[in-house]
């Protein structure tokens, strides 16, 4: 029971914490990877349908929405394969109180992952407190190019960003993962310690 207790504890500190950081002003960032539904889930797929996808295959995502002040905001997208230097062109566009706004294109080159970073204005504030929308047009010149999405990290603040590559946790995951083994590890202890004075 005391352990359940100290478990609830801790999830309320977590929670607390990160809604603190998510009505403040802190940095922070909001990633889309898998399993959204185009995104890479991980790198043996990266040239697999419907991960690998060609002008026919545009689409769009809308990211979770961040409430709070910006004095800065970044939308970078990992994509793997992006032959820029060879003449493709992926425009990414936002939206804009409706409209769709082109940012610019991915950058890259052949066969390799990188993120391309777009400094979005403050007229995308009020849209990234409601959920920016995002939309890629692939191969927008129709000359046969692929590509590889991996992840779409809307960044506020100054906010770190993950690797560009998939399968890798964001910082918050990596304390959650870390908070749970610790609690795992003082249960283990009690129950070691409990015994111990049970059979003294």
């Amino acid at each position: 029971m005391n352990l359940l207790r100290s478990a609830a504890i801790a999830a309320t500190t977590i929670l607390a914490a990160s809604s603190f950081g998510a009505t403040s002003a802190f940095a922070q960032t909001d990633t889309i990877q898998s399993p959204t539904g185009y995104f890479l889930p991980s790198d043996s797929m990266k040239y697999a349908s419907p991960y690998y996808r060609s002008a026919s295959d545009d689409w769009g995502w809308t990211h979770n929405a961040i409430s709070g002040t910006f004095t800065s905001a970044t939308l970078n997208i990992s994509g793997f394969d992006v032959d820029e230097t060879s003449g493709e062109i992926d425009n990414v566009y936002a939206y804009d109180n409706g409209v769709k706004t082109l940012l610019g294109h991915l950058t890259g080159v052949n066969n390799d992952y990188s993120f391309t970073t777009f400094t979005l204005g403050s007229n995308f504030y009020d849209e990234i407190n409601s959920g920016l929308k995002v939309w890629v047009d692939i191969d927008s010149t129709n000359a046969g190019w692929e590509l590889t999405l991996v992840k779409s990290s809307l960044s506020v603040n100054g906010s770190t960003l993950p690797p560009p590559a998939p399968g890798v946790p964001e910082p918050a995951a990596w304390a959650m993962l870390i908070g749970g083994f610790g609690l795992a590890g003082a249960a283990l202890r009690r129950k070691r310690t409990s015994t111990a004075v049970r059979f003294a």
